[in-house]
């Protein structure tokens, strides 16, 4: 331990929460995947249960900016924690807002392109809980190296996933079905460029923490 910990200990309070964060953004691609899954049954409930997740990372947020103002000593640099703090809660705002979308246009039946999205999603932020863990645990570089390429290489794919999809709405005869369709696989494959991001902040601070 250095002594400078010993005299003005790093407040740790700031990687609880975001791990705290990490895991309602879990929870919320969770309930996404059940949203998809079953697009005939409990819509709004389950739109419900993504709403409240979001609410409650946004008091964690709050809790987040009013320590930092008076936090002498902190684990990361105070522009990485904002920086982290916008790019996590980037995501599950995004969750948040294709799910309320899902729920208003009323979807029904089975697409199966909406299915591989939620399972990106699903992998995606299972590696963002799992870097953001690893924070802190300076020695576990590596770890959180390979979370921040799991995600990029799980972005590149959503890519060519979005567009298969469009390119096959067009075949479509329901008009209004088709630009629902778009209009929510263009979200969630934002959803994984907001993970992607939270990858690239991750990869930003273990450089300048190496």
């Amino acid at each position: 331990m250095r002594i400078r910990d010993i005299i003005l200990p790093e407040d740790q309070y700031f990687l609880e929460i975001f791990r705290e964060i990490s895991e309602k953004i879990v929870q919320a691609s969770s309930h996404l995947t059940e949203l998809i899954s079953d697009l005939d049954q409990h819509r709004g409930i389950t739109c419900q249960k993504i709403h409240q997740l979001e609410h409650e990372s946004d008091e964690l947020l709050r809790k987040i900016f009013a320590r930092l103002e008076e936090s002498l000593i902190t684990p990361l640099e105070p522009d990485e924690i904002h920086r982290l703090a916008k790019a996590l809660d980037d995501v599950i705002d995004i969750i948040d807002w294709v799910a309320h979308q899902i729920c208003n246009y009323q979807l029904s039946g089975t697409y199966p392109h909406l299915n591989t999205f939620a399972e990106f999603i699903s992998i995606s932020v299972a590696e963002i809980r799992e870097g953001v863990g690893l924070l802190g645990s300076w020695n576990e570089i590596r770890e959180i190296k390979n979370s921040c390429q799991n995600i990029n290489h799980v972005y590149n794919r959503s890519s060519d996933l979005l567009s298969t999809a469009v390119t096959e709405l067009f075949s479509m005869q329901d008009p209004i079905l088709l630009i629902k369709l778009k209009d929510i696989y263009e979200n969630l494959e934002e959803v994984l460029q907001e993970c992607n991001d939270v990858g690239h902040v991750l990869n930003e601070i273990i450089i300048r923490h190496t």
